[in-house]
């Protein structure tokens, strides 16, 4: 959307400053709605909820393109920001999730460079289409574009849990080519799933009744359907439906039990759900007032335009690298552990970065940033399913990430508080310094106490 804040600001006649609050407000406002929407995919489907949510998002787009005041150019943040990369990230990570099991870390890590590629595709293809047709035109093109092609792709190829088509997750098959010891999963913390018993109904058979139990069995059914005025053929066509009907409804039950899974309100209260999300927080918060005042900051610490813009090589690029790295390590130690050392990076990110003033520090300072980064985004996208289960994936999610979003609102504010009352960046980043590493100890704190463990448990 930063591509049409200068369209907004020259054709509507905002002001730099209220496009960006209005922008912040709207991110957060639409965040409210996540976790409604993790409910809604729980109970749903991932199958229903992105067809709803690519066609809301395309009318979005459609909507934007009509934008002629402050008012409609909230409205259509809001909606922008709810049903794109609010509802259809949180419905993309929560189908990975359904699906994968020994191998959802890295599942989720694939899945990341999505977004990589994206970003470097599409913005200099709607810069392209801004110039051509203007930024209203360009909006309902992308709109077109989302319900003639994204639309029936979603509605054709996505798929909800395997359970409902009589399948599993990966767990069962990677388990038989990896040779996994029994005590792996425990070592890990990783969630064992198991395949749903059998429910014993072929074992009991019918029941063994005489000839003459069976002849009178009949004679009442016959001598009912009579008292009713009903055939025989009728009754025995009803009661054939009825058996259906229980077989199906038998079915969704065993389908939806198998997936294993502990309630939202049991894992909000769970210390693992609030260090994740704490950290989640801090990442995001960080991370985007890093990138928003990046040029300002390496400016004060005696970096050029031209070399600062080289940062962005080495970030995109372990960024991505990272992401699917990191899922390949979630699949294999625990992730508390590799939470801590993410945390370590970015605490050596904000102690030194105030010094980063060469050319060589500067691709450091990209480097750490894209590990950091990458790390930071396969652990989020995996963890809640690895702890907490898929039963109620998209719930827990959807709160988590209405938490994330609100971080990703308060950093760049946070950080201009350093130029504004404490001198410069150096003093607010060094004030930041010692948080990561606290939270870093409590990660590992939690695995070697091993938090929440008979919680945890109950998701498998």
């Amino acid at each position: 959307m930063s591509l049409f804040i200068d369209s907004f600001i020259e054709d509507v006649g905002l002001s730099r400053s209220l496009v960006s609050w209005l922008y912040t407000a709207a991110t957060v406002l639409g965040s409210l709605a996540l976790p409604l929407m993790g409910r809604l995919v729980d109970r749903w489907g991932p199958r229903r909820m992105a067809t709803l949510a690519v066609g809301l998002f395309a009318l979005s787009c459609a909507g934007m393109g009509q934008a002629g005041g402050w008012i409609g150019v909230f409205v259509g943040f809001v909606c922008l920001r709810c049903f794109g990369q609010g509802t259809l990230g949180l419905i993309n990570n929560h189908a990975v999730n359904l699906w994968f099991e020994r191998r959802r870390g890295l599942a989720v890590g694939i899945l990341g460079l999505g977004m990589a590629g994206a970003t470097a595709l599409f913005p200099p293809l709607i810069e392209e289409g801004i110039q051509a047709y203007g930024w209203q035109r360009t909006y309902l093109i992308m709109g077109g574009i989302l319900a003639g092609a994204v639309l029936p792709l979603g509605a054709l190829l996505y798929r909800d849990a395997p359970e409902r088509y009589g399948l599993s997750p990966d767990v069962e098959n990677a388990a038989s080519e990896t040779e996994a010891p029994e005590t792996e999963a425990s070592e890990t913390g990783a969630p064992e799933t198991s395949a749903p018993e059998e429910s014993g109904l072929e074992e009991s058979g019918p029941e063994e009744s005489g000839p003459e139990t069976g002849a009178a069995s009949e004679d009442e059914g016959k001598a009912q359907a009579e008292t009713r005025g009903e055939t025989p053929g009728e009754t025995q066509g009803k009661s054939r439906d009825t058996q259906g009907e229980s077989r199906d409804t038998q079915g969704e039950s065993q389908g939806a039990s198998a997936v294993g899974g502990i309630e939202p309100g049991v894992a909000y209260r769970t210390r693992t759900f609030w260090l994740f999300t704490g950290a989640g927080v801090y990442a995001a918060g960080l991370g985007t007032g890093l990138l928003f005042h990046h040029f300002s900051i390496l400016e004060e610490a005696g970096v050029g335009r031209d070399l600062a813009a080289e940062f962005f090589i080495p970030l995109g690029a372990l960024t991505a690298a990272l992401n699917v790295g990191t899922g390949w390590l979630v699949d294999r130690y625990p992730p508390r552990l590799l939470l801590a050392a993410e945390l370590v990076l970015y605490g050596a990110l904000t102690g030194l970065l105030p010094w980063a003033d060469t050319t060589a520090e500067v691709w450091a300072y990209g480097s750490v940033f894209g590990v950091a980064q990458g790390m930071h985004q396969a652990l989020l996208g995996s963890v809640y399913a690895y702890y907490f289960g898929r039963l109620h994936h998209g719930t827990i999610r959807g709160l988590a990430n209405t938490v994330f979003i609100g971080g990703t609102a308060i950093g760049p504010a946070l950080l201009a508080v350093g130029p504004d009352f404490l001198g410069g960046f150096a003093a607010i980043l060094w004030v930041l310094t010692p948080v990561p590493f606290l939270l870093g100890a409590a990660a590992l704190a939690g695995w070697a106490a091993g938090w929440d463990a008979a919680t945890l448990q109950r998701a498998r």
